[in-house]
């Protein structure tokens, strides 16, 4: 009787220590992304569409803004994202629109955008020659041939100089207005 107890008291001790010295399973948890949107004045942007995407071919993921200026994207795989958000002619074009960096498996990232009234501003050029293109202090871009270039100016009044690069110095100047939402074109020469 005694080696009896003895047996079953050995078979609890080595089953209580198996259990507790089994390894717990980890399971990973994939990507999330947390973005807050303000506008220029520090205050959240609520009821902004957000559209995070992975390049320009993915539909991406769509959702809206909460009261704090806030979008939560769960469940995301492990690569660079970009994000789009707008509200109106308000966009964050001219502020962070990717981590630059893969996300990370159990790990939530955070991103932070500012949302400014801004246009569009397209410059194509159909001359034999490129071109040097200075506004006030917001963009220098050369301008190639037979090609285009791309801006999202904050609203507001700019002077844009545009020059060859062949003969700096000797340009042209004009004055624009980006509208909230509006494309202003110019077309080189003018």
């Amino acid at each position: 009787m005694k080696t009896k107890l003895l047996f079953i008291i050995v078979v609890f001790i080595a089953g209580l220590s198996m259990i507790t010295c089994t390894k717990k399973q980890d399971t990973d948890t994939r990507p999330g992304l947390y973005i807050t949107l303000k506008d220029t004045l520090g205050n959240a942007v609520a009821g902004a569409t957000v559209r995070l995407y992975k390049d320009a071919l993915d539909t991406g993921i769509i959702k809206i803004s909460d009261s704090l200026g806030v979008v939560y994207f769960t469940n995301l795989d492990p690569e660079v994202y970009y994000w789009l958000a707008t509200k109106g002619c308000k966009t964050n074009l001219n502020s962070q629109i990717t981590l630059n960096r893969k996300l990370i498996t159990n790990v939530v990232l955070y991103g932070y955008s500012v949302l400014t009234e801004t246009g569009t501003l397209l410059i194509t050029n159909s001359t034999t020659e490129p071109y040097k293109i200075t506004t006030d202090s917001v963009f220098t871009a050369n301008v190639y041939i037979d090609t285009a270039y791309l801006a999202y100016p904050k609203i507001g009044t700019y002077l844009i100089h545009s020059e060859k690069l062949s003969t700096p110095g000797i340009g042209k100047d004009t004055l624009i207005h980006i509208n909230c939402g509006d494309t202003v074109f110019i077309r080189l020469p003018y």
